[in-house]
């Protein structure tokens, strides 16, 4: 299977192999339902869309059956490799057992607080939002997508979230403010990053959005944020991470192969399901999803140059005004 043959046949593979994936998971003694969360799950799929999965596991055997799971997807990954296209396949981070679910679809608003402090409560309450059941016998899958479908949006969710989230960018810009003393380039350009993404975040739930479509939520909060009337806010963001059109085309000249070919490719995707975006904003997407993840794999290389793609901080002195900047930007963004 080359490029050709799978963009013209795309739909059909990706359900395909998420039908496979819940034939294979499904036999693993412990796994009681799965979940087909993300685009795909809620019929918006893209050509690079990943297959995101999350399993609802029997009491007292998550453990040992997550970890069977994870053994399986790095087998079906590499079979879909050798057959001629990979397709990402999310599984293994966020997970269920049916007590969680019980505690999730029979709670009462004064538990919602320690319910969101679960990670996969948090993070399902998008992914698994409009999921689709693959494997359900029993029909605890499609109870805890009914629940996530009914209070993703209730007022008091939105405002747990948005405090969790001024929380979150208030610890990394502590750490951001750490590593600039301690005069690490990476680790402060990589937690001023996150705070900055802390702030799209809760930019998007006051907007009434999710966080969603990962690979291209970059270019959607630019949408969201011109219909807002707010996009100056998109034009700070950009610039905090080194992102105006003219850092990106910069980072993306000095990009290694593989990222100029994910932005092809993303960018034809993309244009084939009828989105309007300039090539500028799919290279800003793709840099800073692949960015992120390179840095995180730098982590404790102790490089003395880091390459120009990622747009690690040139100095401390940058670093320290980038994250001035980010603290008046944070206290503008905070009120809302």
């Amino acid at each position: 299977m080359n490029e050709e043959i799978y963009l013209a046949n795309w739909r059909t593979i990706l359900e395909n192999r998420a039908e496979e994936v819940a034939s294979r998971f499904r036999q693993i003694p412990g796994v009681r339902a799965l979940i087909l969360g993300g685009s795909l799950g809620r019929g918006e799929p893209w050509p690079l869309s990943d297959i995101d999965i999350i399993p609802i596991y029997d009491n007292n055997h998550e453990d040992e059956a997550n970890e069977r799971i994870k053994e399986l997807r790095a087998e079906l990954v590499q079979e879909w490799e050798q057959a001629g296209w990979r397709t990402a396949l999310d599984v293994g981070t966020l997970y269920f057992n049916v007590e969680m679910v019980s505690r999730v679809v029979d709670s009462r608003p004064d538990d919602l607080d320690s319910l969101l402090d679960n990670v996969s409560c948090y993070h399902c309450l998008d992914k698994a939002y409009r999921g689709r059941p693959l494997v359900d016998p029993d029909g605890v899958g499609s109870d805890l997508v009914r629940w996530f479908n009914a209070h993703r949006f209730a007022g008091h969710v939105v405002s747990l979230r948005k405090s969790k989230l001024a929380k979150s960018f208030a610890v990394s810009l502590t750490k951001s403010d750490q590593s600039i003393a301690d005069q690490k380039h990476l680790a402060a350009t990589f937690y001023l990053n996150e705070a900055v993404e802390h702030l799209r975040t809760y930019l998007l739930e006051s907007w009434g959005e999710r966080d969603h479509s990962f690979a291209r939520l970059g270019t959607r909060f630019e949408r969201l944020a011109r219909a807002k009337q707010q996009e100056h806010l998109a034009d700070q963001i950009n610039q905090m991470k080194s992102f105006d059109d003219e850092a990106v085309l910069y980072r993306l000249s000095v990009s290694p192969d593989w990222i100029r070919n994910r932005h092809r490719l993303s960018y034809k995707c993309r244009r084939s399901i009828g989105e309007e975006l300039t090539e500028v904003q799919d290279a800003r997407d793709v840099l800073r999803v692949f960015a992120r993840y390179e840095m995180k794999n730098l982590w404790d290389q102790p490089l003395e140059t880091y390459p120009d793609w990622l747009g690690i901080v040139g100095s401390i002195e940058e670093a320290r005004h980038r994250y001035e900047g980010l603290q008046r930007l944070g206290d503008e963004i905070l009120s809302v």
